[in-house]
């Protein structure tokens, strides 16, 4: 296994104690919410690196092109469920995330049966460096949002427009695949 894909696994590895850090803030206070901050912008760093790697020494496989989305969507999908039970965003900016990452998910995988890999594009990496940086901003001031539009939600409208951007536009890439009548 290569550099970029252990980078990629890295990623997947530090959802985990990054849910546990930032679900805990709340008893755990400002050391807690600063160790989950540190891991995400280490998780988040990840993904930069990985991607550099792999174009720049053309170590580009299709186990990096499936897990590196699918690590991003891991990551992104745990800390917006957790701000959603901290009350720092509201649930529907949530779901509109969640509903495009499935999809997504499930056209990469109709796809993938066809024999075929669709990487990301860079439509998509913005909306993932949107949602990681509006991210972390949130774990350092994020609090409960005392009424439906506030800063949080604020923030937040960036990364979800981006999200329904890059995902009617992967739809349109892809959409050739479910016309061809197979």
């Amino acid at each position: 296994m290569n550099l970029p894909n252990k980078l990629t696994i890295a990623r997947l590895v530090l959802a985990v104690p990054f849910i546990y850090f930032l679900e805990n803030s709340v008893d755990g206070g400002w050391l807690y919410r600063i160790i989950a901050l540190a891991l995400f912008a280490v998780a988040s760093i990840t993904d930069f690196f990985d991607g550099y790697l792999a174009r720049k020494y053309n170590l580009i496989t299709d186990f990096g092109k499936v897990m590196d989305p699918l690590a991003d969507k891991v990551l992104v999908i745990s800390a917006l469920v957790v701000m959603v039970y901290l009350r720092y965003i509201p649930s529907w900016m949530s779901i509109v995330v969640i509903f495009r990452e499935f999809l997504i998910s499930g056209i990469r995988i109709v796809v993938a049966a066809k024999g075929e890999v669709v990487a990301a594009n860079k439509l998509g990496k913005y909306k993932t460096t949107s949602q990681m940086i509006v991210i972390m901003i949130l774990i350092l001031f994020g609090k409960e949002y005392p009424t439906l539009i506030n800063l949080n939600t604020i923030l937040m409208i960036i990364p979800v427009v981006l999200t329904i951007w890059s995902g009617i536009e992967y739809i349109n890439i892809t959409k050739h695949y479910f016309l061809e009548g197979n």
